[in-house]
């Protein structure tokens, strides 16, 4: 009797415990949440009942729905099902509104103690209805559950499974078959019922993958602007292009992954997004492969052609047979895919160092950085989160690399251009001092040989023409005027007079053209016996002003203005009919006060009160030989000329 007593108060006990363990127990909520990863059980087949909470499913199967989706044949096979768990939430948690988020691969319905209370996709009996909701490794979607003041509570799922090419194996991303976590919700939905029909799509997980996801988006938008302009301005570097639109679709890539990512959740639309995906991101990996190719001068042979062709298969393979190629799974595939590209970098660039290229370790440091951080974010880890942070400083890895690269390369090219800049400007100083020196002795010999020639033309005139005309004088005064008429004596008279006058204008020009004052006193004193000579055989008058202060100038200058001054005082002579001219000669100072770029200068005025004549467009050699004589000194000039009024000249040399 007593053993019989003792095997059924162990009897009891043991059902006792085994009663305990089909409920699962919530004294508090932590603040990572709680998971519910044990006590569930699950039928296949669909009849309402199932949710109802004192519904007999004792005789259920245990399950444990937080595995792998590939772990869970049965959930396949049976296409559409439902999950139960017995809840026994502590008192203290009494009227309170929890967040019941879910990390899961299935349609699913939530139901309450028999009320529904929300849905994860589309659940349905026809196989080609249902939708399922699709979270990678973080409990994304939010649903909202009222503990009331029932301490015993029943959770219900009712769950179909979406037949799809998505699912996959990997150890980059979870594909669980439901998994679900209680947190406390937000205080803004207080205690309302109203609360369990808000289906809040939100993020919860440890790590902000969208956010992370626009930042990089954000970072291969500006590096492709600045690449691109890089290329525009030094077009030689086509590696900046290509790079910038790799950075392009780098940019593109991340960004349509960060809004797929917050607003993709059924896994009807995964097939969609990976064939925008991966065109995308193999895009832009060629891109940055040929940019490393074109920099380092490398040519593009077998691997680089194979590399290609395998990336145009992974492309083209959903539309040649979508099954072969997300069965053979998307993620390793991707990986495969992406590391064969950059062991193509790493040995691109070890060619490049072997031949001593500049900045060739630069982008093997690069690589092994991505090598390295690739392993570890393949290892497994408790959470994603730093599966997350590696993955992302791998991909980030290589495209920094090649942005310090080109960068650097862009730099030293600007730096060089500069001191090319610098070494043509010194050349093209040095090339202009040797000009303004052979200017000046070309000048200087210019000057010395219409010195000369003034001297062998005034010479010519005084000793050949001079003797001759005088010979005439001589010849004609022994004329016996006695024995001429009236009218020969007329032509006598005449032709003595013109003699004369030929005589005095030949003695005056062979003396003008470089007088011996000129050459022993300067441009001054040359003026002034130039100007005596012209008061005494011309009715016409000149007043001849100069600046005491002036001194000696330069020969050019000297020569010029005395040029200038006989070519002007000819044409009063010949085409003013004036009676009255003057001829002023000052020297200019700056003020004071002035800078050192402040320089003096000579005023020449020459004015006569004759008929008027200067015309601005004329074409007459004596003008235009002063354009060239003021042009070549710098100068500047003006004029004014009415009629009867006569003409005033103005002439301005910088000195």
């Amino acid at each position: 009797m007593k053993k019989l007593l003792a095997l059924i108060v162990l009897t009891s006990i043991h059902l006792s415990i085994l009663a305990q363990n089909e409920v699962f127990r919530i004294d508090s909520i932590p603040s990572e949440g709680i998971l519910l990863d044990k006590g569930w059980k699950w039928h296949a087949g669909d009849n309402p009942d199932f949710a109802k909470p004192d519904f007999d499913d004792s005789k259920w199967e245990r399950i444990d729905p937080n595995k792998d989706i590939d772990e869970l044949p049965q959930i396949k096979k049976a296409k559409i099902g439902w999950f139960r768990i017995h809840l026994n939430i502590d008192t203290s948690l009494k009227n309170t509104i929890l967040s019941l988020q879910t990390h899961q691969a299935l349609a699913t319905e939530f139901y309450q103690n028999g009320g529904f209370i929300g849905n994860m996709g589309w659940v349905s009996k026809n196989p080609k209805e249902v939708q399922g909701f699709f979270s990678f490794d973080y409990y994304k979607p939010v649903i909202h559950l009222y503990t009331g003041d029932k301490k015993k509570q029943v959770l219900a799922v009712r769950f179909a499974f979406q037949k799809t090419l998505i699912y996959q194996k990997s150890n980059i991303h979870k594909c669980l078959g439901l998994g679900i976590k209680l947190n406390r919700s937000d205080p803004k939905y207080g205690t309302k019922r109203d609360a369990f029909h808000n289906n809040n799509y939100e993020q919860r997980g440890s790590f902000d993958v969208t956010s992370l996801d626009f930042f990089k988006a954000g970072l291969f938008f500006i590096l492709s602007i600045l690449h691109l302009c890089f290329y525009i301005s030094y077009r030689s570097q086509k590696a900046n292009l290509f790079f910038g639109l790799g950075c392009l679709f780098l940019f593109l890539f991340f960004f349509y992954q960060a809004v797929a990512n917050k607003y993709l959740y059924y896994l009807s639309d995964l097939e969609v997004f990976f064939s925008i995906y991966f065109p995308l991101r193999y895009s832009a990996y060629i891109f940055q492969l040929t940019a490393i190719y074109l920099f380092f001068s490398v040519r593009k042979r077998l691997i680089f052609k194979l590399i290609i062709c395998i990336v145009l298969f992974s492309i083209l393979a959903p539309y040649i047979n979508l099954k072969f190629h997300i069965v053979t799974n998307v993620q390793i595939s991707m990986i495969f895919i992406s590391a064969i590209i950059f062991l193509d970098v790493a040995r691109v660039s070890i060619i490049a160092y072997t031949r001593e290229k500049d900045g060739a370790w630069i982008i093997i440091i690069g690589s092994v950085a991505y090598t390295i951080f690739t392993i570890a974010a393949s290892l497994p880890y408790e959470n994603a989160t730093p599966r997350h942070i590696f993955t992302n400083i791998g991909t980030l890895s290589i495209p920094i690399s090649i942005t310090l690269l080109l960068a650097r390369e862009f730099a030293q090219t600007s730096k060089s251009l500069k001191n090319k800049l610098v070494e043509v400007q010194q050349l093209s100083l040095e090339k202009q001092e040797s000009l303004l020196k052979q200017n000046a002795e070309l000048q200087a010999a210019l000057l010395q040989g219409q010195t000369i020639e003034r001297k062998r033309v005034a010479a010519d005139l005084h000793d050949s023409l001079g003797s001759t005309m005088s010979s005439l004088i001589y010849t004609v005064n022994a004329i016996d005027t006695n024995k001429l008429d009236e009218q020969e004596k007329n032509v006598y008279r005449h032709l003595k007079q013109m003699l004369d006058t030929a005589y005095n204008e030949i003695r005056l020009l062979s003396h003008n053209l470089l007088p011996e004052e000129f050459e022993k006193q300067g441009l001054a004193e040359a003026l002034r016996y130039f100007i005596r000579k012209i008061n005494q055989t011309k009715t016409i008058q000149f007043e001849l002003s100069i600046d005491p202060h002036l001194g000696r100038l330069s020969p050019k200058i000297e020569f010029e203005l005395y040029s200038i001054c006989l070519e002007l005082i000819n044409n009063i002579l010949k085409h003013s009919k004036a009676t009255e001219a003057k001829i002023n000669l000052s020297k200019v100072t700056p003020p004071l006060g002035r800078s050192a770029v402040a320089v003096g200068g000579l005023n020449l005025t020459i004015s006569d009160n004759g008929r008027g004549f200067f015309d601005n467009e004329s074409d007459g050699k004596g003008i235009k030989n002063v354009k060239a004589r003021i042009e070549s000194l710098n100068g500047t000039w003006q004029h004014d000329s009415k009629p009867n009024q006569g003409t005033y000249f103005t002439i301005s040399i910088p000195v």
